[in-house]
């Protein structure tokens, strides 16, 4: 091997060790170990803490779990620069724009105090909330995916045997529409005071709303994709003497498959969002009532782990939906 190339190969392990994200990385969790010789127990509160200013209330939570995010992200960075698929440049990019939004936030709060302690607590609290309130956290997540998953697949399923029938049977159509075009037009957030006042239970009345937010746009989707389908298929399967069943069956519901599952995404976005609110409203546990109640006590480092929290499930029922879609629609060329 010559000179140059060694040189040259010597240059392009280097450019994986020294970049732009791995000096952010190190300068976050440099700074997440800001003042860590001041680390002690509490015995009051039981925990290790930091106290920079307990008169004004800055105190600083032990960094292990902020640490342990950063490490996760560098980690996922290293895998993808040399395992991933993903160009080079691309995922510098990316991940410069993740440490370094760590980067500002912890030292807008620490070293330059632009950014208000009381407002918006450095990340360190922020993740250290999760290692104190996980069983709450634990709790309010399976109480919030039994409704979404009940309230999106009552709604999607009704939702598609109802526009099924309705796109198929013209008269059913003419008589139907007008009535649930008036309904759908109010957004379901609106009926959810009144649902959740009136109903016995907040399960119920969350299952309700959500299932309205649902079943009544899959329905008018389901509508608009049987009239779309080529009259000729249906031409030709009533050629063969197939029943309105068997066409319904075999060759509609095949046919609408694909914008069924491609809008997947979209009810469960909006059924998280509906979800957010209605707990907001009159519920006693899940993930938008923990950032209302903390919301309510002031107490924004609950806050904001509550809200992440709620982006960390989102982010993966959709990364899951997308692991779904490529293994049933095999031929659609996936996102690059």
């Amino acid at each position: 091997m010559s000179k140059t190339a060694k040189t040259s190969k010597v240059l392009n392990i280097l450019k994986y060790i020294i970049n732009i994200p791995n000096v952010f990385f190190v300068g976050a969790v440099g700074l997440a170990l800001y003042k860590i010789n001041e680390l002690a127990l509490d015995p009051a509160k039981n925990q290790y803490l930091i106290k920079v200013d307990p008169a004004k209330g800055v105190i600083y939570q032990a960094p292990w779990a902020y640490i342990a995010v950063l490490v996760f992200f560098e980690a996922l960075f290293l895998y993808r620069l040399f395992r991933g698929k993903k160009k080079f440049v691309n995922t510098t990019d990316l991940y410069t724009i993740v440490f370094a939004v760590f980067l500002f936030w912890d030292s807008g709060v620490k070293i330059f105090g632009i950014l208000p302690f009381n407002l918006l607590p450095p990340p360190q609290n922020v993740f250290n909330v999760f290692t104190l309130d996980y069983a709450v956290m634990i709790d309010g997540f399976f109480q919030s995916m039994f409704l979404i998953v009940v309230s999106v697949g009552l709604g999607m399923g009704l939702g598609i045997l109802c526009g099924l029938f309705i796109g198929w049977y013209q008269r059913a159509k003419e008589a139907i529409s007008p009535i649930i075009n008036l309904i759908a037009a109010v957004p379901a957030l609106v009926y959810a005071p009144y649902i959740v006042a009136i109903t016995p239970t907040f399960k119920a009345a969350s299952i309700i709303v959500i299932f309205m937010g649902i079943y009544f746009p899959t329905m008018m989707n389901m509508v608009s994709n049987v009239q779309a389908v080529d009259a000729k298929l249906i031409d030709s399967a009533k050629s063969l003497n197939m029943s309105s069943l068997s066409i319904l069956v075999k060759i509609l519901l095949p046919e609408c498959a694909i914008p069924i599952i491609g809008s997947l995404r979209i009810r469960v976005a909006t059924a998280f969002l509906i979800l957010i609110m209605a707990e907001t409203i009159g519920a006693n546990s899940g993930l938008g009532y923990y950032v209302k109640r903390w919301v309510a006590w002031s107490d924004y480092t609950k806050t904001f782990a509550g809200i992440i929290l709620i982006a960390v499930v989102v982010t993966g029922i959709n990364a899951l939906i997308a692991l779904f879609e490529r293994k049933v629609l095999k031929w659609i060329e996936p996102q690059k």
